[in-house]
């Protein structure tokens, strides 16, 4: 998501825009049935690597075939707001996100942590919840602050479960497993900056304006779609392996045409 922006006028179905923010992609260009043609058809790179994660689950913990569905969810609600640019299809984005790094916050604090697995989960929901609801009962600059802040808080909490990971498989002698972690991290980066980029200098690159410096859109928030989810991905497999290894359960990793990692039990 992104601070609020102005809204163009639509000429699609859909109708007048009300989601908080409109991205740098010209509206209806493509199609009058979808309104960002690129935003929405790349949405589907969470889907396809949501459910991979799911189906190569080689932990025997439903917790991240659940993680895995929730990513799945994420890229569906992408593709719907994309879309529509409705504010309640921005819902339906924006919310799963918070639910998924939700989940990751539990699967890796209650596998490197000794605690109260319950108590975990019900602090873990009750939080949620209550971001959701201010986050779905408010518009604007106050549902953009809660969200991000919630947000990016519980993906610092699993960045750092991730990095300690990282640091139990190099000591295992698991070199090849632990360097998703900085793989997974060069593509958050690069996405944040596509991201950043696509909503801060959208006049000098949208191809259209007379201050555009280029003759056409980069797409760039398309781009970030591809690049979060490979960086997502990363890290989830890292979670998998990280779990294999606490409980002896032995696992392979190999690349699947150079870009993707996959592992299974072996």
């Amino acid at each position: 998501m992104a601070p609020v922006t102005t809204i163009k006028v639509a000429t699609g179905i859909w109708g007048d825009i009300t989601s908080s923010v409109d991205w740098c992609e010209e509206n209806y260009e493509w199609t009058p049935y979808i309104a960002e043609f690129f935003n929405s058809w790349s949405s589907l790179a969470m889907v396809i690597l949501g459910e991979a994660c799911a189906r190569m689950n080689p932990t025997g913990n439903s917790a991240f075939t659940l993680l895995g569905r929730s990513i799945t969810v994420v890229g569906i609600g992408s593709w719907l707001f994309h879309a529509t640019l409705k504010y309640s299809m921005q819902m339906t984005d924006e919310l799963p996100m918070l639910w998924s790094m939700s989940i990751a916050c539990y699967i890796a604090i209650t596998m490197q942590y000794n605690v109260n697995k319950r108590m975990v989960r019900n602090a873990l929901t009750l939080w949620t919840l209550f971001v959701t609801l201010l986050t779905a009962g408010f518009s604007g600059k106050v549902q953009f602050l809660l969200f991000q802040f919630s947000f990016n808080f519980l993906s610092l909490v699993v960045a750092y479960m991730c990095w300690r990971g990282k640091k139990d498989l190099d000591y295992a002698n698991m070199g090849h497993v632990a360097d998703l972690f900085s793989a997974g991290i060069k593509l958050y980066l690069a996405a944040a900056a596509v991201w950043l980029t696509d909503t801060n200098l959208c006049q000098y690159i949208n191809g259209r304006d007379s201050t555009s410096v280029l003759p056409f859109n980069l797409q760039l928030h398309a781009w970030w779609h591809v690049l979060a989810s490979l960086g997502l991905v990363h890290l989830v497999v890292l979670l998998m392996g990280h779990y294999c290894l606490l409980k002896d359960i032995p696992f392979k990793l190999k690349y699947v045409y150079g870009v993707f990692p996959r592992i299974y039990a072996e």
